[in-house]
């Protein structure tokens, strides 16, 4: 695996943050991270998608990966107000972004400081009969930065994961 690579998968190790936790404080909220790649086979006549570790297999430019966010509530009781970040490698490219728990509002960033839902807006100066022009445009998926997940709430025992799809540039 390249340096470059190797790189992008290590920078897009995942940061997850649980408000008003206590830096000496057992977390609440395990969090696991896994970089997997993605493949497609063909069985029983149907295309499948099959996740392989990253670090068990060749990852090159056009490589499609899944990086994903794994956590559970080990607590006794009920968390909320949950907060997980993933940063878009620049060695990549953002596809989508999935999260297998209810209840939570996905935003994105272009500049990894500012989230808002998608559609992203941002504005351009355009040349119209030699004048120039500003018009809001939506922005490309692909130039998103970063990606958040805001968990209104996690009741004891309750796990889910939250991934971005990227491709390898």
């Amino acid at each position: 695996m390249s340096h470059l690579i190797r790189t992008a998968l290590l920078g897009a190790a995942v940061l997850g943050t649980l408000a008003g936790a206590a830096a000496t404080t057992p977390s609440p909220l395990t969090l696991t991270a896994a970089n997997l790649v993605v493949t497609q086979e063909t069985r029983d006549g149907k295309k499948v998608e099959v996740l392989t570790d990253a670090s068990k297999t060749q990852v090159v430019p056009g490589s499609v990966l899944s990086l994903t966010q794994t956590f559970k509530n080990v607590s006794k009781g009920a968390l909320s107000s949950i907060v997980l970040n993933m940063k878009v490698d620049p060695a990549t490219t953002f596809q989508r972004a999935t999260c297998t728990v209810g209840g939570i509002t996905t935003q994105y960033s272009t500049d990894g400081k500012t989230f808002a839902a998608a559609p992203l807006m941002k504005t351009v100066t355009v040349t119209e009969n030699g004048k120039s022009v500003q018009k809001k445009v939506e922005v490309k998926p692909s130039e998103y930065t970063a990606v958040r997940w805001n968990i209104a709430r996690l009741t004891a025992g309750q796990e889910g994961t939250c991934a971005i799809r990227v491709t390898v540039k």
